[in-house]
């Protein structure tokens, strides 16, 4: 594999991408953060797959952070067959931080990051700062971004003098090959988050007998469950897609964990077992998975679905019925 070649810096269908973007407000020295997560798509490769993406922009010191989860880390390939793919995320500034503004038209100031899996070492930023600059990256300012990764995890960073103090509100994460998208680009707002509630505060001393202490409130445990997937009919051979959801409905945060799918006999189910991210309270996540009944199955089959997260667990169940 020729790892020494030229690098690449971000191509204007980089910009194209952060294209759904509209210009908006001026910006104040303060740090902006916004994540987003997708469900599952076994329709397209599972390095390309992005479930989860975060950025963070410090406009007072210009520095960008991306962290975006894929089902399966990067790689550079083999030599043989060497990996077209690359991993385009950026920031800008809109009105409406959403796939349905793509084509909208001025969309600048942009700031890009393209990380090419072929050259893991060698990862670009560009910022174009007005659609004049957009055709052409040279006039554009560019700089070299760092790349590290950490199980499915890709974390992307850049800086520079002139990304202090922009107008970014909507951050975009996508990966392509070549000049095919590969699924759907995760678009999700950007800002200063909310400040932490109060907490209570510490009971004061009893000043008498029979004075009961201060009373303090405690958040709610994380509380996992699953929604009852429909009963499926299948034809015997055939696979077919299932998506199940998994929800907290307690009132804290979840730890990262996963979701388990137990056959029965003469029932095949691909992939057994998948990653559940970290879920804030009331929020659920999609799972996507195939079934299919062989000839050794029943007429009527039951898979086991199971989620855990830390001490947490979540029972449920998926009815097959055999069709003709």
């Amino acid at each position: 594999m020729n790892r020494a070649r030229k690098l690449l810096l971000p191509s204007v269908l980089t910009c194209a991408l952060l294209a759904a973007l509209a210009v908006a407000a001026t910006a104040s020295a303060e740090l902006r953060v916004g994540e987003a997560t997708a469900p599952v798509n076994p329709a397209i490769p599972a390095e390309a797959d992005i479930l989860a993406a975060r950025a963070e922009y410090d406009s007072d010191t210009g520095r960008v952070i991306f962290k975006v989860t894929t089902a399966a880390l990067p790689s550079p390939g083999t030599e043989a067959e060497p990996n077209g793919m690359e991993m385009d995320v950026g920031l800008a500034s809109t009105s409406a931080c959403a796939l349905s503004v793509i084509g909208s038209g001025n969309v600048f100031p942009t700031f890009a990051i393209t990380y090419f899996y072929l050259q893991p070492d060698s990862v670009a930023w560009v910022l174009s700062p007005s659609a004049s600059s957009e055709p052409k990256v040279e006039n554009g300012t560019t700089g070299l971004a760092t790349r590290s990764a950490s199980v499915t995890t890709t974390t992307l960073e850049g800086s520079g003098p002139k990304v202090v103090n922009q107008p970014f509100s909507c951050a975009v994460a996508q990966v392509r090959n070549g000049f095919e998208a590969l699924g759907q680009p995760l678009f999700f707002p950007i800002a200063v988050p909310a400040p932490a509630p109060p907490t209570d505060p510490a009971p004061a001393p009893n000043q008498g007998q029979g004075q009961a202490p201060s009373p303090t409130s405690h958040k709610a445990p994380a509380a996992l469950s699953i929604a009852k997937p429909k009963p499926l009919k299948l034809k015997a051979g055939k696979w077919k897609t299932v998506r199940i959801k998994v929800a907290n409905n307690g009132g804290s945060a979840s730890t990262a964990g996963s979701l388990r799918l137990k056959a029965p006999r003469g029932v095949l189910v691909k992939p057994e077992k998948q990653k559940l991210p970290v879920l804030n309270p009331g929020a659920t996540w999609t799972v996507s998975a195939k079934v299919q009944l062989t000839a050794k199955a029943k007429p009527k089959s039951t898979v086991s679905l199971t989620a855990a997260a830390g001490s947490l667990t979540a029972k449920g169940s998926l009815v097959l019925r055999r069709q003709g």
